[in-house]
This record gives C-alpha cells, sequence and structure tokens, in this order.
C-alpha cells in the first residue's frame, strides 16, 4: 500500500489592513489584521497597544467606536487571547480586537496578563471579572479584579485547557449521581 503526501499547506499570505487597522495605522498603533470573524474587521494587538488603540479608536470621531459589547477570552493551542468586540452606535460599525499572549511567555503558576479597560469602559468591568475567573487572565489596572462566578476560594480556571474538574458528590459518575 503506497501513501501519498499531503500538499504542502500553502504560506498563510498577510491580510491587508482594513479600515480600522489603518485608521490606528495613521495614530502610529501598530496593529495585525487577522481572519474576519463572520464578517467583522479583526485585529490583533499587542497588550501594551491595547489602551491607546481603543482610546483612539472610542474618540475619533471617523470611527466612534463607543460600545464596549463583550470581552471574553480564549485559550487555544499556543496562546491566551482576550478578545473585545466594539461597536459604534454612530456609524454602525463593529471591530473585534485580540491581544494574543503565547503561552511560552507566560511563567509557570503565574497567569497572563492585560491591560484592563474598566477605567476607560465601565462595562469591562464585569466582563474582566468573568474572563478572569474562567480563563485565567488577570487584568492590569482593574478596580476590583476577583472571582464573579465561581467561590472566591475555588481553584484553577474552568475555561483553561488544563483544568481539573474536581471530584465531588454531583459529578463523581456514581451510578446514583445526577450527572
Amino acid at each position: 500500500m503506497s501513501h501519498e503526501q499531503a500538499p504542502e499547506k500553502p504560506a498563510a499570505a498577510s491580510l491587508e489592513p482594513g479600515p480600522f487597522g489603518q485608521f490606528l495605522a495613521k495614530q502610529g498603533v501598530t496593529s495585525e489584521r487577522l481572519a474576519d470573524s463572520s464578517g467583522v474587521e479583526t485585529l490583533q494587538l499587542k497588550a501594551e497597544d491595547l489602551e491607546p488603540a481603543v482610546k483612539h479608536l472610542r474618540t475619533n470621531p471617523e470611527t466612534q467606536l463607543n460600545l464596549l459589547l463583550a470581552v471574553s477570552g480564549v485559550d487555544s493551542a499556543d496562546t491566551i487571547d482576550s478578545v473585545y468586540h466594539l461597536w459604534s452606535y454612530n456609524n454602525l460599525s463593529e471591530l473585534v480586537l485580540k491581544v494574543r499572549l503565547p503561552k511560552s511567555s507566560v511563567p509557570i503558576g503565574h497567569l497572563p496578563m492585560v491591560p484592563s479597560l474598566a477605567p476607560t469602559w465601565r462595562t469591562a468591568d464585569w466582563h474582566e471579572r468573568e474572563t478572569y475567573d474562567l480563563v485565567g487572565i488577570r487584568y492590569v489596572g482593574h478596580p476590583y479584579l476577583r472571582r464573579i462566578l465561581n467561590p472566591w476560594d475555588w481553584e484553577g480556571h474552568p475555561l483553561r485547557r488544563d483544568y481539573k474538574q474536581p471530584v465531588d458528590a454531583l459529578n463523581d459518575k456514581a451510578p446514583g449521581s445526577f450527572r
């Protein structure tokens, strides 16, 4: 039986900057265009560029991204991502920002760190607390970063790939268990 080699994958083409990427470049903020998220321009930023980028995007009349819809976190194979969905009521436009932190850059026993947007958007307060609680991203500068869904003494972050579910009476897979 002969084995055919799989064709080589083409090198990922660099995506051209979209309108928001071009706007940020004019403001001196470096971003990288990622594949669109459901048709929405998606940009990757360095953690240190997040605060200046959102201040420009929120206050400039050209963009007016004045609503933070959501902050979430993703534990992918090689990175921990903090994801932001921004919306403009005035322009009816949307943007997704991602801060990707390579897992290799996070010291063992520490959490990845991203600047908090709570000082800029009050909406970020609870969203960042949820992401901290479930994914384990520490938002530096958050006014009161503590668990919001799990008990204060909970160990680990349930949406992380390395999370180990504790065994208790509700999830012990015993025949009399409800789960």
